[in-house]
């Protein structure tokens, strides 16, 4: 019997040991994740604070034993810039790491992200701060490392700079010389960068002539152009500069520079004299004989000082504020385009037709004398279709230009016209009023015109149901080739102009 008992006890403690589980019910404590940042700092910076509050650092030499210092651990003392590229991961024993949470010791909360690396620009405040950086792992569960990983980093404030656009200001090229001519308006476009962050630029100033303590103007870090006004004739020179947060200033450019050998190196700022602008647009005339020809013109219709005159070259102003602002300085526009150009020379007038729109449609009046163009998408003066009125490049003189309402108006070539001119349809159902003022005489024999092609019109727009615009006048015949004139064959054609400004304009 006692055998048989053993047996039992036997068996049973075996099977129970045998046969025995963990409890799944008992809780097991689970372990955080571990954070590790790619650059570890093992120096020391010393600060210490004066009275006055202020923080003082020793970095890369022994602190003076009169002072009481303490220490910043896990620094380093390479000084930086504000610009930080920092990596990091995390590891998890027990789960996987979804995600980070860092804070620099100018935040005051901790931000989440899920990846590995970051570019941060240090909110720098000062010539040499201090910043640390902390960040922690954060696992499946929600679990966050306890011991985040954490650097130092003294960065030293870098100062801004400031240079105009590429190619705002007028160059030597484009403009035929060394001065830059403008009528009291000049707008300037810059740009600005600071590699603390452009956000940390704080003031932009500008001086104009002189730069005296007293003489500069503060404009918003922000601001990128500046449109100047009122500006009183003569030799102008604009200053620029910008400032930090931190109180550090970039050096100052100007306009015009010696050193930009490539731009105007004088700037001469002319009054506005008249209603009356004349805008050469013939770059290639070198002598000004066309110029000089209108000027006579209005010298008869207005007086000699009832105009002023604005000579392009090649390249309209950088900023069409300037280009508005030119134009609307007069009542009355005159714009002459080239007889005709090479492949080193451009007319402006199709770049400036907002600014020419703009101006007719807020009341002004044009006359344009455009030459050489090939298509219809003249915004100020739309035009239904288009003939080459001498294929051949030759209109010989004695051609006569009949103007219908009043003959004492004819115009008669004078002088070979040894380019090809245009007829042309205005495109009626864009304007209010539109009226033929020339138009080709019935042809002759060696003609290649058909019909009777309108190259001069006159025509107006609908401002509002109670207002007209301006009037746009557009002959498409030179009235000067840069030697002579060339519609001079039945008496000048200053006809057309008195007509124009005592009738229309």
């Amino acid at each position: 019997m006692k055998k048989y008992l053993l047996f039992i006890f036997v068996f049973a403690g075996w099977t129970c040991s045998r046969w025995e589980y963990d409890d799944p019910s008992e809780m097991v404590p689970t372990s955080e994740p571990e954070t590790y940042l790619s650059l570890v700092a093992t120096d020391t910076i010393y600060a210490s604070m004066d009275s006055s509050g202020s923080i003082t650092y020793t970095i890369g030499e022994t602190p003076n034993p009169g002072i009481v210092w303490d220490t910043l651990d896990q620094a380093f003392t390479t000084i930086t810039t504000s610009r930080q590229v920092l990596h990091w991961w995390g590891e998890d024993a027990d789960g996987q790491v979804n995600g980070y949470d860092y804070k620099w010791s100018s935040d005051s909360s901790w931000t989440y992200t899920d990846l590995e690396n970051g570019t941060f620009y240090v909110p720098i405040r000062s010539e040499l701060d201090v910043f640390s950086f902390e960040v922690r792992a954060v696992d499946n569960e929600g679990n966050k490392d306890n011991t985040p990983s954490r650097i130092v980093l003294p960065i030293r404030n870098s100062s801004p700079t400031i240079s105009f656009r590429h190619l705002s200001n007028p160059q030597i090229a484009d403009i035929g010389g060394d001065t830059s001519y403008t009528f009291p308006t000049r707008t300037f476009n810059w740009d600005i960068y600071d590699q603390d962050g452009n956000e940390t630029i704080t003031d932009i100033f500008y001086a104009i002539d002189d730069t005296c303590s007293t003489c500069w103007v503060r404009l918003n870090g922000n601001q990128s152009s500046l449109t100047l006004t009122g500006l009183l004739p003569g030799q102008r020179t604009f200053y620029l500069m910008c400032q930090d947060i931190a109180g550090a200033k970039s050096p100052t450019i100007q306009f015009p520079d010696t050193l930009a050998v490539s731009e105007a190196q004088v700037w001469v700022v002319k009054p506005v004299i008249g209603d009356v602008l004349i805008v050469d647009d013939y770059p290639l005339d070198n002598q000004n004989n066309t110029l000089g020809w209108y000027a006579s013109l209005m010298d008869t219709i207005t007086g000699v000082n009832g105009y002023s005159i604005w000579e392009i070259e090649d390249e309209l102003p950088y900023s069409s504020v300037d280009i508005k602002a030119n134009l609307n300085y007069f009542k009355h526009v005159v714009w002459f385009a080239a007889y005709n150009n090479t492949a080193t020379a451009n007319d402006t007038y199709n770049a400036a037709e907002a600014s020419l729109l703009n101006f007719v449609m807020g009341g002004g009046n044009l006359f344009i004398n455009p030459i050489d163009f090939e298509d219809t998408t003249f915004a100020w003066f739309p035009l239904d279709s288009l003939i080459t009125v001498n294929p051949n490049g030759r209109l010989l003189p004695g051609k006569d230009l009949i103007c219908d309402f009043d003959t004492t108006l004819n115009l008669s070539i004078s002088h070979l016209i040894a380019v090809r001119v245009k007829g042309f349809w205005p495109d009626e159902s864009e304007f209010a009023e539109i009226r033929e003022i020339y138009h080709m005489a019935d042809p002759e024999s060696g003609d290649n015109w058909q019909g009777n092609p309108t190259v001069c019109s006159i025509g107006q727009y609908r401002v509002s149901p109670t207002e007209l615009s301006g009037k746009v006048v557009i002959l498409t015949l030179p009235l000067h080739d840069g030697y002579r004139p060339k519609l001079n064959g039945n008496g000048s054609s200053i006809k057309l102009f008195q007509y124009l400004f005592t009738e229309e304009f």
